[in-house]
Formats: structure tokens, sequence, C-alpha cells
């Protein structure tokens, strides 16, 4: 627990954590433009706004995977990961760092779908903001959650095969925004396949063509599999 605590406390000291806070306003917002919305939100019932409030809730998890990744590559980045393997070995460290993504991952989704949501209140139209309102809509929450917890698994294992700060960022981020999200805008029933279409398939964004949650769920435990064995077999043949 203290080697935890200890990476935890890595991951919110100084202004980094604001940083990723701010990434959960933006990417949401950057995502609603992208789709036309909220100033769509007059057309459509309310139910409508609240699925799409929550379709956009659910991009938290690209703020996840870099929050996961960062876990890593902030001490690649300083070049302090060969002291903390010498300190307690590299199987625990990968554990501990991963168990501390999934941490981060859950701590990045909550409170960034509650700035989402004040900013909504805020900045938004009276429809929209009626979409944040819908108790019933909150069922979705666990969705988001999960895919963010997978989303900071993705992440780690991205910082332990990359290990370089600025390319395993565009890893996270850059891709998904730029190349997945106009692919599941466009071609679904491709991009469910990829991880950030799993994703919203675990989240139950409302994009026509996903899988279910459960499959999608299996298809990204696929991925986080996958990267995972990438990752032991970089660790093997690479020095820190």
């Amino acid at each position: 627990m203290g080697m935890l605590r200890s990476e935890l406390l890595k991951f919110f000291s100084g202004y980094s954590f604001l940083g990723v806070l701010g990434f959960s306003i933006l990417i949401p917002w950057f995502v609603s433009n992208f789709l036309g919305w909220p100033s769509t939100a007059g057309g459509l019932t309310v139910v409508e706004n609240a699925r799409i409030f929550w379709a956009l809730a659910a991009t938290m998890a690209i703020v996840s995977v870099f929050a996961g990744s960062y876990v890593v590559s902030r001490e690649a980045y300083y070049g302090t990961l060969k002291r903390s393997v010498v300190m307690c070995g590299l199987t625990r460290l990968v554990l501990i760092k991963y168990a501390a993504a999934v941490a981060v991952a859950l701590i990045v989704a909550l409170a960034g779908t509650g700035l989402w949501a004040a900013s909504l209140m805020l900045w938004s139209t009276p429809e929209a903001r009626a979409g944040v309102l819908v108790p019933d809509a909150w069922r979705f929450l666990p969705g988001v959650l999960l895919a963010s917890v997978l989303g900071g698994m993705w992440g780690c294992s991205l910082g332990w095969i990359i290990r370089h700060y600025y390319a395993t960022t565009v890893a996270a981020m850059f891709v998904p925004l730029a190349v997945e999200l106009p692919l599941l805008a466009n071609s679904t029933e491709v991009a469910r396949w990829f991880p950030s279409g799993a994703l919203a398939g675990i989240s139950w964004v409302p994009f026509e063509g996903l899988l279910p949650p459960i499959q999608a769920s299996l298809v990204f435990l696929a991925w986080i599999a996958l990267s995972g064995i990438g990752a032991v077999l970089v660790l093997g043949r690479k020095e820190l």
C-alpha cells in the first residue's frame, strides 16, 4: 500500500493533475462540437439529450488512457524508472503502476464527469441542461467508470511499451481523437473493433452499430491482453 500511495502522490503532485482535469472538460467539448451538440439540443427530446450527454462523458476514457500512461511516462521523462525498479523490483513495480493507473482513471472519470456536467449547466442551452438533470440517465455512470478504468489499464500498457512521454501522449490522445473518432462517426462497423470503439460500446454510447457492453468489454480486454504481452516483451528486451 505504501508504494501505491507513493505512486498516487507522484501523479497528483504539482500542476499535472490540473492539466488532466482540464482535458477532462476540453475533450467532451471538442467531441460535442464535432457532433454539433448542444446547438442541436433544442430539436431533441430530454432523453435524447441525456444520452448524448453520457456519450460525451464517455470520452473521459480517452483522458483516462492518458492518465494511465502518465503513471509510467512521467518517470520515464524524468529518468527515475531505473531507480524505482532497484527499489522494489520490476514485477512489483509493474503491478503497482497498473493498480495506480486504475485508481487514477477512476478518480479522473468521477471528477471529469462532474466538471463536464457543471460546465454544461453553466454554458449550454436549457434543453442540454435538462438532459443532465434526468435522474434515470445517471444509470450510464457505471459504464463510463468501467470504460475509464479499462482505459487506464490500456494507457499504462502503452506507457510501458513506448516509454516516451510525447510519443505516448500522441498514442493515448491524438490517435483516438484524430483517427478513431471520425471512423466511429462514419464507419461504426469497423471502429467498434478498435480500442475507442470498444470503449464506446462499454459506455452505451448511442451510435448505431456498436457492440453490446459485454461483447465490447471482451474486445477491449483482448486489446489490454495484447498490450500487456507487448509490455512484457518490451520489458524483457530493453534497458530501462
